[in-house]
């Protein structure tokens, strides 16, 4: 098998989440990413369980199968190496902010002059133009907040939503890899470098893109509504007697509501004018919603997935990740990657999502410990033993015995 980016060089330098994400499934894909930390280490390590705490989870999600370089970015040489890397690289991938990128010289406009045919890939909140294009984000301010989808996704009059770690960033991720992928096809076909631009708060207005279209055309806000008073319980979320819920899916065209009500074995509400028809459903929306949670109150979800499936409704339980991690169907699909080869033991990870039919692709291997890779990144990039030597004796690179002893 082949792999798709097989020969596709990656250079990185960025932390958390987002970018670091993409340039992990590039590895997945086959390139050969070589990931440059500053000399303390990606904010992201240790970061959710904490430093002492193997495997690291969150690192080895977002880094896995790459090569590591620890280098000090301050320190003149340690941006020479950088760009010494950057000639040979296909890829630069970065988050750092435009500030950053002009004062350690990684900016477009100057590895352009170092590498011409690269393609330099920013991930920022706020883009790169515009009155506030330096302001500091993570997804939860440029994505869910900024980008619109905390106010869309909570009942009126309520808190804004909370989110978990890492959505936004991982969504993110999919597009720095699609517009990355693109610009990559553009410069084998035009033989110039290219310029890639990514940033949370468009990709967050993408997502919701179906509600902001219509709000362009109509000038107002989606409506939003309370649960107890959903317009459908067609498309409404119920508790069943073991506490676990029931998400329902089914907008039309095809009226299913026969078929629902006959599951919940309430069949006298066919011949109920208030549930007649969608638009009376909707305007007794707060009763229907009430008798549909008694009803489901009354069995738990395992007999209620016999029911419903028998039924053929679209639905799916509402999982607990605990359960997502054995779901059958996530087995089936691919989800859940076993990392064999790791020095503290075994341990599943995720896989990205998509599949390419026979092609070589998936996860490579572990995450580099910090500066694991240093020696033998810069050998590879030209540089001699008394040079690389120099640059580890002097603070410039940090090389993982550096580590292991605790002189970083």
């Amino acid at each position: 098998m082949v792999a798709p980016l097989s020969g596709v060089r990656v250079l990185e330098v960025a932390n958390m989440i987002a970018a670091p994400g993409a340039a992990a499934i590039m590895a997945d894909l086959g390139a050969a990413v070589v990931k440059v930390e500053p000399r303390s280490g990606d904010i992201l390590r240790g970061l959710v369980l904490g430093p002492d705490v193997e495997p690291d989870p969150w690192f080895e999600l977002d880094n896995r199968g790459k090569q590591g370089l620890a280098v000090e970015l301050g320190d003149a040489e340690g941006v020479e190496v950088v760009h010494r890397l950057a000639t040979e690289a296909d890829i630069f991938v970065t988050n750092l902010t435009r500030e950053r990128q002009e004062r350690f010289s990684l900016s477009a406009e100057v590895l352009h002059t170092v590498a011409p045919t690269l393609i330099h890939t920013s991930l920022t909140g706020y883009g790169t133009s515009g009155p506030e294009a330096d302001r500091l984000a993570y997804d939860m301010t440029a994505f869910f907040a900024r980008g619109g989808i905390q106010s869309l996704v909570t009942e009126p009059g309520g808190p804004p939503a909370a989110f978990r770690p890492g959505q936004g960033d991982h969504t993110a991720s999919l597009s720095i890899l699609a517009a990355v992928l693109a610009a990559l096809r553009l410069r084998d076909q035009t033989g110039e470098g290219q310029t890639v631009e990514v940033a949370l708060m468009h990709v967050a207005a993408w997502t919701i893109s179906s509600d902001l279209s219509a709000t362009l055309v109509t000038g107002a806000n989606p409506e939003l509504h309370e649960r107890a008073t959903w317009p459908s319980p067609m498309t409404c979320r119920f508790r069943c007697a073991d506490d676990r819920w029931v998400a329902l899916c089914m907008p039309g065209p095809k009226d299913f509501f026969g078929a629902f009500a006959r599951t919940l074995g309430h069949e006298e509400w066919l011949e109920d004018a208030r549930f007649a028809t969608p638009e009376a459903r909707r305007d007794h929306a707060k009763e229907l919603i009430a008798a549909c949670d008694v009803a489901f109150a009354a069995a738990s979800r395992d007999d209620w997935t016999l029911r419903l499936d028998a039924a053929g409704l679209t639905w799916a339980p509402v999982q607990t990740a605990e359960e997502l991690a054995s779901d059958p169907q996530a087995e089936a699909l691919g989800v859940l990657h076993l990392m064999e080869d790791h020095q503290a033991g075994p341990f599943h990870t995720v896989n990205a999502p998509f599949a390419i039919k026979g092609a070589d692709f998936g996860v490579r291997g572990p995450a580099p410990s910090l500066g694991e890779h240093s020696r033998l990144i810069l050998a590879d990039a030209g540089f001699d033993s008394e040079a690389i030597d120099h640059l580890v004796s002097q603070g410039t690179v940090t090389d993982g015995s550096a580590v292991e002893e605790g002189q970083s």
